[in-house]
């Protein structure tokens, strides 16, 4: 599992990601997800940033929070935003659509893997999705299918 750095690591930034301004929705802008925000620019980052929707500004990126996970995890370079709900005992992982099988690939299909089966004795659930359909990583291994629950 995502374990916290016993050291401090200098905080990240997004920089030129914006991965999660493109799959994530956000009510207040009728901004729907899986469609790039109008306020995103390539190179550039968010033209509203000092004035952002409170939900962006609230979003959890897990490749933001856990500097343990390395270069290739920052979500443009994996293909897939992860990111908590329920007091962290849930892992969503949102898979850009323009590669939905992004999250398959080797070393993050191990860990996903391994973070669902050793976090199964304290309840973390790991869910992967592309659009509404998902799966739940099991602790044996195997995977089930899930939609996403609609508001």
């Amino acid at each position: 599992m995502i374990a916290p750095s016993d050291a401090p690591a200098p905080p990240r930034a997004c920089g030129d990601c914006g991965l999660c301004c493109k799959i994530m929705g956000v009510e207040a802008i009728a901004k729907p997800p899986r469609k790039w925000c109008g306020h995103f620019r390539k190179g550039r980052g968010c033209s509203i940033y000092a004035e952002r929707p409170h939900a962006c500004g609230a979003f959890n990126c897990t490749w933001l929070l856990a500097p343990t996970l390395g270069e290739d995890w920052r979500p443009d370079r994996a293909g897939f935003v992860m990111h908590s709900e329920n007091g962290g005992l849930r892992l969503i992982v949102e898979a850009d659509g323009a590669d939905p099988q992004a999250w398959r690939r080797e070393p993050y299909q191990a860990t996903l893997r391994d973070w669902a089966r050793a976090g199964a004795a304290q309840g973390l659930e790991v869910l992967v999705f592309v659009g509404d359909r998902g799966v739940r990583l099991l602790p044996d291994g195997g995977e089930r299918p899930i939609t996403r629950a609609t508001a």
